[in-house]
């Protein structure tokens, strides 16, 4: 038996008198079993190549003769890298292809690091677009999936736009989803409009893409084809039209008839428009406040709209409609107490400003319990409130019984809030009485100018008459 070499271990240091360690190690001196080891590893490194090397070279018959002497499966990843079919895909090589697919029944989504044959078959760019066509029609036709994506967020259809394949773009554009991202916030135009790829820029804007939506980092399609100085493609893309502004009166209470917007003919935004600012900031989607402001929706019919209303204004995608509607629903399911409105006792001393603030809260409080209670008859006329049992339409009745004690209330106060008032609306003007006082104003100055006339002709005369007659 021989016996291991020996060595010292080397110093930590580059000083060759460190000490700081005096154990010894065995030397990896290889064994004849790990020498067979490495020998039959590099044997099936050489045949791998030559598997890979017959790919390359488009040779689909030698191929399936390897797989076969060789016993390889071709699903497995050769050489640590990529399974036979998507090397072919990577090389576009078709005949290679066809032959894996149709004759060694290859997985068409087998998938290494993410990536799978479709991927690298519209990411191949050292064959002609037609090649490339006829393999992914290939991959297609054997249930290769479309909507998948690697780990960059990257999906075939956008390499397909990156490359400028319309060919390949046209026969998926029925499939895809024309609004999935990237890992940076870029839909498929994107990677069209980056490339400069015009031709798939035409069919993408033709078959309807939103080319409005904007990546990470905010740019839209247009500023990025405008960046890259790609000013033929803008032709295809939508006109940026200006940014709609809510205007600052929306946002909230700056005027008297902000508060009581009823009692004022005319009021620069809608009814208690700025509590719908507040909902939806509530909700994290105050972006979505310049659709209704565009339309000038009062708080009454915020309260009470549905799915098809909010899509009719703008809003497009169901997920934030139903946040929108859930919300709602939140907000008419908060218990409701009089004890939130105002109140003026016989013997408290507000001002006049104070009792007309208390009347608004009143007024606002009336806008939003005639919405719950709407909201609630048109869901249960629907049926979407589910089955509603007796106890639950005892308590419904409870309440609008309490809510009618509480209107009846509010009449009282109203009326106790009218005593303070003068028998006339302080803006109240009398057009009358007005013309007759203008009449006498008018009256007295020409009587006023008129003695003043009659004075001065007097004084002048008495002048006169002395001058002759006492001369």
């Amino acid at each position: 038996m021989s016996t291991p070499k020996i060595n010292y271990r080397p110093p930590m240091t580059d000083s060759e008198d460190s000490d700081e360690y005096e154990g010894f190690y065995f030397s990896d001196m290889p064994s004849k079993n790990q020498n067979r080891t490495i020998l039959l590893w590099q044997q099936q490194q050489n045949k791998n190549a030559e598997v890979l090397q017959s790919i390359f070279n488009g040779d689909s018959e030698k191929l399936m003769q390897q797989v076969r002497e060789l016993k390889i499966s071709v699903n497995d990843p050769i050489s640590g890298g990529f399974t036979l079919l998507m090397t072919a895909c990577r090389e576009g090589q078709l005949s290679v292809v066809r032959c894996l697919l149709e004759d060694l029944k290859a997985d068409v989504n087998k998938q290494v690091d993410s990536l799978t044959p479709l991927m690298l078959a519209c990411e191949c760019t050292n064959k002609d677009p037609h090649t490339i066509d006829k393999i992914v029609q290939l991959l297609l036709k054997h249930g290769a999936v479309i909507n998948v994506s690697d780990k960059y967020g990257t999906t075939p259809f956008m390499h397909a736009c990156k490359n400028g394949y319309t060919l390949v773009v046209n026969r998926m554009i029925k499939d895809v989803s024309f609004d999935a991202i990237d890992n940076q916030g870029c839909t498929p135009i994107f990677h069209a409009i980056e490339n400069n790829r015009t031709d798939v820029v035409k069919l993408l804007a033709e078959a309807g893409v939103n080319a409005t939506i904007a990546n990470r980092k905010g740019y839209t399609p247009v500023q990025v084809a405008q960046f890259h100085g790609f000013y033929d493609l803008l032709e295809f893309l939508p006109k940026e039209n200006e940014t709609y502004v809510v205007p600052p009166q929306f946002l909230g209470y700056n005027t008297l008839r902000d508060y009581i917007p009823r009692i004022f003919l005319k009021s620069d935004c809608p009814e208690y428009f700025q509590e719908i600012n507040a909902i939806l900031s509530s909700l994290n989607i105050e972006k979505y406040l310049e659709y209704f402001a565009k339309d000038r929706i009062s708080l009454s019919e915020f309260l009470s709209m549905n799915d098809d209303q909010m899509k009719e204004i703008g809003i497009r995608y169901p997920i934030f409609r139903m946040k929108i509607m859930k919300g709602l629903l939140d907000f008419h399911l908060h218990h409701w107490s009089k004890k939130s409105i105002g109140r003026v006792s016989r013997s408290s001393n507000e001002n006049f400003y104070e009792i007309l603030m208390i009347t608004a809260n009143h007024l606002q409080h009336l806008v939003i319990i005639t919405a719950t209670l709407r909201f609630v008859k048109q869901h249960i006329k629907s049926n979407k409130l589910g089955m509603v049992s007796r106890e639950q339409l005892q308590i419904l009745q409870r309440n609008v019984n309490a809510y009618r004690t509480t209107i009846r209330e509010l009449h009282k106060t109203t009326k106790y809030l009218a005593s303070f008032s003068p028998t006339k609306n302080p803006l109240y003007i009398d057009y009358d009485e007005h013309v007759a006082e203008r009449k006498r104003l008018k009256l007295k100055c020409y009587f006023k100018y008129t003695t003043i006339f009659i004075g001065i002709s007097v004084f002048v005369c008495l002048k006169v008459g002395k001058l002759l007659f006492g001369s």
